[in-house]
């Protein structure tokens, strides 16, 4: 679970590792996204930042992936079974 900031940026808890990870808004929106969707997938988190920042598709494509890349190496994220 994220918890949003009142500055727009937010933080997860890893609940095994007790860790905290903070995001920047990007990183906020791109969560948001993840957590909608039955499978995060680059392009929807990619389509959620051009809508909710001043991006073009390529450059949020490519934020997208590595957002989700850095979820995944952090333990955040795993594929479903």
């Amino acid at each position: 679970m994220m918890t949003p900031l009142h500055d727009g940026t937010g933080v997860v808890l890893h609940l095994n590792t007790k860790i905290y990870f903070t995001l920047n808004a990007t990183g906020v929106a791109a969560w948001e996204a993840i957590a909608a969707g039955d499978v995060p997938t680059a392009q929807r988190v990619a389509e959620r930042l051009v809508e909710s920042f001043d991006v073009e598709l390529p450059t949020a494509l490519a934020d997208a992936t590595a957002i989700i890349e850095e979820l995944f190496a952090a333990g955040l994220l795993e594929t479903a079974t």
